[in-house]
């Protein structure tokens, strides 16, 4: 089968190929502790220790454009999230389910006026934000695990995306997820949009950013939209990172990660609540770039009441060392402190690699 795939790659004609990129990145690690991630120990009804040798969020990617002239270009991405440690779905480290186009992929245009995508897209807060999470992490928390960086941040399915030009260091985004089932509860069909909007600016290292996501008919009834928003904002330049960052959720049912992280009785259509921040400070030092994340997640909300002891802290404190431009080993260790009695504290220590190509 190799040899036939090898045969029929070389019989393409060349200049077919000459705009296709191919590139990528390979990451695993071996990490071990006590997290929710590794599941409950189903006798004693406790969070279970445990060693996992976890693909952290390795990717394959193939891309190109074509030149249509008057600064005009035709633009496409095909990107496949993989496994290298032979787990798939819920009990893999990165999600990933070994289909194919799991990561962004699209057709589109791009010229003056901007960009113009068709495809599976991620939104603004998963493409162009999230520079708090600076940490590669499988099933531990060893990144900004309970943040909506990790819970909510992703890809819209059937979407059109469009990313402004440049302006003096402002940019712009819009995107639209279309609910193709329009399913039907009871007697009404629900739309499950989703929209996102996006704009940022950055100047000689400093930036801002600020996203926002609005879920349609989110409720098991479908007359209730969601939505959850960030800004984020700080310096990343001359070896230093410094981040700070804000958010709050409105979800509802099982569509409220924060709800079933902490356990609580979940309804189809109980609303949730959530306030969130984070701080990252990183400096490179040669090779080394030692860092720290501090997450904060408030009290939960729960049809605007308030659960109490539902809070937690999270410390992340680490250190990535470059072996080159391209290839990284780095250590970590979270822990995440959280108020309610019953619930034990979780902490995993992870060591791993990365290589980009």
């Amino acid at each position: 089968m190799k040899k036939l795939i090898a045969l029929a790659v070389a019989a393409l004609p060349l200049a077919a190929m000459a705009d296709v990129t191919l590139y990528g990145n390979i990451e695993a690690s071996v990490e071990g502790g006590k997290s929710n991630g590794y599941n409950f120990d189903s006798n004693t009804s406790k969070l279970k220790s445990g060693v996992r040798i976890d693909d952290t969020g390795s990717y394959i990617g193939f891309k190109g454009n074509e030149d249509l002239g008057n600064g005009l270009k035709a633009i496409w991405q095909v990107e496949q999230g993989l496994n290298i440690d032979g787990t798939t779905g819920s009990g893999s480290g990165n999600g990933y389910n070994n289909t194919w186009a799991t990561r962004d992929s699209f057709v589109g245009l791009t010229g003056d006026f901007g960009t113009v995508r068709l495809g599976r897209l991620s939104t603004y807060l998963n493409s162009d934000m999230e520079k708090f999470d600076a940490w590669i992490y499988g099933a531990g928390v060893n990144g900004s695990t309970y943040n909506s960086a990790n819970l909510l941040d992703g890809r819209v399915n059937n979407a059109v995306r469009y990313d402004s030009p440049n302006f003096a260091g402002f940019k712009f985004t819009a995107l639209y997820g279309a609910d193709e089932q329009r399913a039907y509860v009871g007697d009404d069909r629900t739309n499950k949009n989703t929209w996102n909007l996006g704009l940022g600016y950055e100047n000689s290292g400093y930036f801002v950013d600020a996203g926002y996501v609005g879920f349609q008919d989110n409720n098991a009834a479908g007359d209730k939209n969601a939505n959850y928003w960030r800004v984020e904002g700080g310096y990343n330049a001359n070896n230093l990172l410094a981040v700070v960052s804000y958010g709050q959720s409105k979800m509802y049912g099982d569509n409220s990660p924060y709800a079933q992280l902490a356990n609580l009785a979940v309804g189809g259509n109980d609303e949730f609540k959530t306030k969130e921040a984070a701080l990252t400070v990183g400096y490179t030092i040669g090779a080394f770039t030692p860092k720290f994340t501090y997450n904060r997640v408030w009290d939960i909300k729960q049809n605007d009441n308030k659960i109490a002891d539902s809070a937690l802290n999270q410390y992340v404190v680490g250190v990535d060392y470059a072996l080159s431009k391209r290839t990284t080993t780095y250590a970590s260790y979270g822990y995440v402190d959280h108020k309610a009695n019953e619930v034990s504290s979780e902490q995993t220590f992870a060591v791993g690699v990365q290589h980009k190509f």
